[in-house]
């Protein structure tokens, strides 16, 4: 049966991921979806008060 990763959520890869360390094709679907939903923005003085809640949303979005 083959998985159909594109459909998988991150967290559902990476699960399926440690458990089958040899699937390349997962690992390269996994990396593409953490590329696509990676954050470039740049943070000025204004968003140290903020700190907090920006460390927690990235933590949920890492999980």
């Amino acid at each position: 049966m083959k998985n159909d990763f594109q459909t998988m959520t991150i967290k559902q890869l990476k699960k399926y991921i440690l458990e089958h360390r040899e699937d390349q094709e997962a690992f390269t679907i996994f990396m593409d979806k953490i590329e696509a939903e990676s954050s470039n923005k740049i943070y000025n003085a204004n968003d140290i008060e903020q700190f907090s809640d920006l460390l927690k949303q990235h933590q949920k979005l890492r999980s």
